[in-house]
């Protein structure tokens, strides 16, 4: 590979123009051929031994495509097509020996020995000039109008291809998501069909026994399957507001606004239910950021309340830590609970996976599917940190 130059300062229209480039995607990709077919058109209607597609970054020319020509880049201070962008029309070097700008460049006195240059610019739809569709010949020459026509003619067609490729690529991206969110779908739905029955057919089954002791006169069970109604009503309730919660969770167009977090966190903890045996402890350096207050709130709702609901005493102590890792911050969630074995850390954070489901512990499933969901939309991620019998941390990055 050729070298590079040594970087430059760029200025405001110069980084706008870098920032256009890297936009479309396309510096250091593999041949393609409908670009190779036209520098060999360019370089057949031209005359000329070498054709390229050239793209100016920073500090290199980068080819595209190339005819007639071996090296896939030059520094850029060697570059006629550097030239070529900052003109407004269209650029043609007849004799570069005969110019002062190029008689002295190594492209001119050694290989490929440029005599002749003609450039068209790339402008892509900001305007900005990305590189140039250029001929080049070892002989002096002038190009005819139309000839100068048919360059810039392919010019604009090579960022055609710029922006279909481009739009190829975020049609594959949005494919890829919407797959993906179908997956959610899919999951969402079996989840739905399938685990709501059970507190249903359950509350038809207290039913059936109501019905029975009723028609028997018999209330000596009265007030057990009543009670035993009213668990499995609060069970359905609990699973349908998480679903709720999961499925209108949205992280886009919500307001942002100033949130304390010391502040929040206690108003989480004042309406968790079953929380007061409990010793929460919240670090005193806790940040004031702007953010979507709801969904921080969800977050940390969600994860003190399970460490509350899990325990395997009914009370213990709680941890809420930050750490300022200067563009976001890590938050942690840290109980002395019964802790998690390694191998469960990963599956934790399905949807309507609980560990504990089999047991008399109440809980949808839900909770740490909306919080990885919350989590991952703002940027960020969660992750655990646990082994039985030794607590849980949970830990999250929250962008600043």
């Amino acid at each position: 590979m050729a070298q590079k130059d040594a970087a430059e300062p760029i200025d405001q229209q110069e980084e706008e123009r870098l920032k256009a480039l890297e936009a479309y995607n396309i510096l250091d990709t593999p041949a393609e051929t409908e670009y190779d077919e036209i520098t060999q058109l360019a370089s057949y209607i031209c005359g000329t031994p070498i054709s390229l597609i050239s793209l100016i970054t920073h500090d290199r020319q980068w080819f595209k495509s190339r005819v007639g020509l071996k090296v896939q880049e030059t520094p850029r201070s060697m570059s006629f097509c550097q030239h070529a962008i900052k003109q407004e029309e269209f650029f043609e070097i007849p004799d570069a020996l005969q110019d002062k700008r190029f008689k002295d460049n190594p492209l001119v006195t050694g290989d490929p020995n440029i005599r002749f240059y003609a450039g068209s610019q790339l402008i892509g739809s900001g305007g900005q000039k990305l590189g140039t569709l250029c001929v080049i010949d070892k002989v002096p020459k002038h190009l005819t109008d139309a000839q100068k026509k048919a360059l810039q003619t392919l010019a604009r067609q090579v960022v055609t291809n710029f922006e279909l490729r481009l739009k190829q690529q975020e049609l594959e991206q949005e494919k890829k998501q919407l797959q993906k969110a179908n997956y959610k779908l899919d999951q969402f739905v079996h989840m739905v069909s399938h685990d709501l029955k059970e507190p249903i057919m359950n509350m038809h089954a207290v039913t059936e026994w109501l019905q029975e002791d009723l028609s028997a006169m018999d209330y000596s069970s009265l007030s057990s399957n009543l009670q035993l109604l009213k668990e499995r009503a609060s069970a359905m309730e609990d699973l349908v507001e998480g679903l709720l919660q999961y499925s209108s969770t949205q992280v886009k167009n919500l307001k942002k606004e100033v949130v304390a977090v010391g502040t929040l966190l206690r108003n989480v903890i004042s309406g968790i239910k079953g929380v007061k045996p409990f010793n929460i402890h919240i670090a005193p350096q806790m940040p004031v950021l702007q953010t979507e207050r709801v969904l921080l709130q969800q977050v940390f709702a969600n994860l003190i309340s399970n460490a509350v609901k899990y325990h395997h005493t009914g009370s213990g102590n709680i941890w809420v830590n930050v750490a300022d890792e200067g563009q976001k911050y890590t938050f942690s969630v840290k109980d002395d609970g019964p802790g998690i074995a390694p191998q469960h850390h990963a599956k934790i954070f399905g949807l309507y996976e609980r560990l504990l489901r089999d047991s008399n512990t109440p809980g949808s499933g839900i909770g740490l599917a909306t919080v990885k969901r919350i989590v991952e939309d703002k940027g960020g991620r969660i992750w655990l940190e646990s082994e039985l019998g030794k607590g849980a941390t949970f830990y999250f990055t929250w962008q600043k």
